[in-house]
């Protein structure tokens, strides 16, 4: 079963999505594991902290404007020490205003989504990311 970690900042985001892939998750508490489950923090410093104690996330979706560090180093850190982890860039930057993404980004498993998104279109390419890895856990 699959594992996601959502970092973002902004409470309204989290409420939004995580209300959101919660229903289609069917678990009762987004921030603990189960079978199937999302993990949310606000953070770099979290979400690495996060990874370098658990390293068996399936995806990560991440905003770029996050607090301390930013999504550009919390993708670094993802590619230095977990690389087959699929990553999903969550954010209202395009990728021309974001440096550190450079050509290697466009690579297999990692997305590049603008905010707002339906979170139906979030969903889509979770399922899509994680049916190269397996068959989608994810109820539509």
């Amino acid at each position: 079963m699959a594992k996601l970690l959502f970092i973002d900042d902004d409470p309204d985001v989290h409420n939004l999505y995580g209300s959101f892939l919660r229903r289609r998750l069917h678990c009762q508490n987004i921030s603990k594991y189960n079978r199937n489950s999302v993990t949310a923090c606000e953070n770099g410093p979290q979400a690495m902290a996060l990874l370098k104690e658990n390293p068996n996330f399936d995806l990560i979706v991440c905003d770029y404007c996050i607090p301390l560090k930013n999504g550009g180093d919390v993708w670094k850190y993802v590619r230095a020490h977990n690389p087959e982890i699929p990553f999903v860039l969550f954010t209202s930057q395009s990728l021309e205003e974001l440096p550190e993404f450079d050509a290697s980004f466009h690579g297999a498993g990692n997305v590049w989504l603008k905010k707002p998104a339906p979170p139906e279109k979030l969903l889509q390419i979770i399922n899509s990311l994680l049916s190269e890895k397996t068959t989608s856990i994810f109820m539509s």
